[in-house]
């Protein structure tokens, strides 16, 4: 049972590159939450966030819900330990002592802040090396985010934005000059925020029990990055 590879912002792959693989990154935020990688004692929060995002509890499936719960964890669990150089599992926390804020990744705190206590997960985002499908015009292999979901208390608070900041820093230093990700046709909340941070639609895809369902179309998007002394002059 597959975690969903999709967006929760209004609704509607997790560790990070292996962490002794990550160097550590520092970032400055206006809001009082922190982000950084995924750490084991935060998957059980994390498959509980991931399915309460991406799957409802009414009617009949509130008896599929714990089922699908534990498949998330078990897959949450196993990406954990995978040793991919480019798999990434971000996640936003609110800390039990603020300090400054500061991003988080391989376990070693920026200097600029200190956090004390068990953090309370808010959101979290995947990214990952992807290889393209035959539907694909290139034949290399690109970075695509996946997963990207905030508690829904804490939404409309930039955490999303936090967290899509943070992988562009991370593609950048892994040598990368692109992110792809997917949105549904009708999820108009966060199309608004991928297109405010940069994506554009690449293509519009389509496939046969789609059209007999019913349901939205997905639309495959690309944000290329800058270079912060690019960004700058440009």
């Amino acid at each position: 049972m597959s975690t969903p590879h999709s967006e929760a912002l209004s609704s509607s792959s997790p560790n990070s590159t292996s962490a002794h693989n990550q160097s550590a990154y520092q970032t400055r935020s206006d809001t009082s939450f922190l982000t950084r990688t995924v750490r084991q004692q935060d998957l059980l929060a994390l498959a509980d966030l991931l399915a309460s995002s991406f799957h409802g509890q009414e009617g009949w499936m509130r008896w599929v819900y714990p089922l699908l719960k534990a498949g998330i964890y078990e897959d949450l669990k196993s990406r954990f330990h995978s040793r991919s150089s480019h798999y990434a599992c971000l996640v936003a926390v609110k800390p039990t002592l603020k300090g400054q804020a500061f991003s988080e990744l391989s376990g070693r705190v920026a200097p600029t802040g200190l956090v004390l206590g068990r953090d309370t997960l808010v959101g979290t985002v995947e990214l990952s090396l992807k290889t393209p499908s035959l539907l694909q015009p290139w034949n290399t292999k690109y970075l695509y985010l996946s997963n990207l979901a905030v508690k829904s208390d804490y939404r409309r608070q930039g955490i999303a934005q936090q967290l899509l900041q943070t992988c562009e820093k991370i593609a950048l230093d892994w040598g990368f000059s692109d992110l792809y990700l997917h949105v549904l046709e009708n999820n108009h909340q966060a199309r608004r925020l991928y297109w405010k941070t940069g994506y554009r639609v690449q293509r519009i895809e389509v496939n046969p029990v789609t059209l007999l369902l019913g349901q939205p179309r997905q639309l495959f998007l690309r944000k290329r990055l800058q270079e912060l002394g690019e960004s700058a002059c440009s």
